[in-house]
């Protein structure tokens, strides 16, 4: 669909030369001289963007900017301004102005400014679709930790999460890049793992490293399993963590493990240890933790609905029983799964104990005989049928989109390809 963009401005060569400029590259454009007519068009049209001039003879551009932010938080600014006017661009751009473009206007500066804005825009919303924030559970341990990131990313600390499988290693690193990032930043992901591969030599690992630091560069650097870099690739991120300057380029990097700090402290090289030792971050598990793991399964339940377009209402006490008992190795991304199948599968308003058996077979108690005798002939139904089946249902929930579905299954995309071959699943 187009971008429709409301150009206002008291000079109209200018809103001519945008409007030719903006309709020949696919923009649906309106332009008027007066900001009070440029109010009754955003009221009547919804306009995805508005270039302004920051001075206009009826309304001041600050005063027209403040007005929509009110209005329609959604429409995007850029204000056009003048050399002298640099006070009112730092002032705009604190009321909520995406951006700002000097005069006499650039076309290739403009394009670039638009294209920005709007992958911005759309990076925001993919965000706030699917959130995976960092997650508030009652209690001091997680305020602590929540603590911890904030000042390691106001500093813009380089930091080191310890956790087991699942405990929100991912969400923390995207809690930081949200809060101390533009959107427009980088935000790279690397697997020690990748580089490190038998087939690699000492060389291609370097250049790999290298070249994902490069991609980083004023964003956030973020490597996963880091006691699987050996120790010649460890050196020669001791070179990016120490020798940055402080500016614009500056990258912040996260590591994180799987391990204990004592295994840690075994596993890596000493100088890199004592260069994260005060900026380490420790999560814990699930396991033990009954108020966490219900304050996580409602927050999962909602979530689900969201995605599911349903409006299941809550959890019975028998699960949220088995739930808090259970004692979840995969921790809260295991939870997550486990709530949102169970959601898949719900008819009630409600998620009960038999939904959870039926589907999963992870929660573990001890039943009445005629529960037994249920689930043993739930699981006797032919396993191709029923596999199937819940493939086809996750990838019409996902839109087809694989990533989403396997989540949906608990599966690995891979396995989830595999099984889409096997039964010849039509998509």
């Amino acid at each position: 669909m187009k971008k429709s963009i409301l150009i206002i401005d008291d000079n109209l060569t200018i809103c001519l030369m945008l409007k030719s400029w903006l309709v020949k590259n696919n923009y649906t454009v309106e332009t008027t001289s007066s900001a009070k007519e440029a109010k009754q068009m955003v009221k009547e049209y919804p306009f995805d963007m508005i270039l302004s001039d920051i001075r206009m003879p009826d309304i001041d551009g600050i005063s027209f900017l403040n007005w929509v932010k009110k209005y329609d938080s959604d429409i995007l600014v850029i204000m056009m301004t003048g050399f002298a006017e640099i006070d009112s661009v730092v002032e705009a751009m604190k009321l909520g102005a995406n951006d700002y473009i000097p005069k006499p206007i650039d076309p290739d500066v403009l394009f670039c400014k638009l294209e920005e804005a709007f992958q911005v825009q759309n990076n925001i919303k993919k965000n706030n679709q699917f959130p995976n924030n960092f997650l508030m559970p009652p209690g001091k341990e997680y305020k602590q930790i929540l603590e911890q990131l904030n000042i390691h990313t106001e500093n813009k600390d380089h930091i080191l999460i310890v956790g087991e499988r699942g405990t929100g290693k991912s969400s923390s690193v995207k809690h930081v890049f949200d809060k101390g990032f533009h959107p427009s930043k980088p935000l790279v992901i690397l697997d020690a793992s990748d580089i490190t591969k038998k087939e690699y030599d000492c060389e291609e690992c370097e250049s790999k490293l290298i070249e994902n630091i490069k991609v980083a560069k004023g964003g956030l650097f973020y490597i996963r399993e880091i006691d699987k870099l050996n120790k010649f690739l460890q050196n020669e991120l001791i070179v990016t963590l120490t020798k940055q300057s402080r500016d614009e380029c500056f990258t912040q990097v996260i590591l994180s493990s799987q391990l204990s700090l004592d295994e840690l402290q075994n596993t890596l090289i000493p100088k890199l240890f004592y260069l994260l030792k005060k900026n380490i971050v420790v999560l814990p598990s699930l396991k033990g933790r009954s108020e966490v793991i219900l304050s996580f399964s409602n927050h999962f339940l909602n979530f689900s609905n969201l995605i599911l377009n349903k409006q299941l209402k809550g959890i019975d006490s028998e699960l949220q029983k088995e739930l808090t008992s259970y004692e979840w190795p995969g921790n809260i991304q295991e939870l997550k799964n486990t709530i949102l199948k169970a959601a898949l599968l719900a008819e009630g308003d409600y998620l009960t104990i038999d939904i959870a058996e039926e589907l999963f077979g992870c929660i573990k108690s001890e039943r009445s005989e005629i529960n037994e005798t249920k689930t043993v002939n739930i699981h006797s139904l032919k396993k191709e049928n029923y596999e199937k089946e819940k493939i086809c249902q996750a990838l019409a929930i996902a839109k087809g989109n694989k990533t989403m579905a396997a989540s949906i299954l608990n599966i690995d995309r891979k396995t989830l390809y595999n099984k889409i071959k096997l039964y010849r699943v039509t998509i």
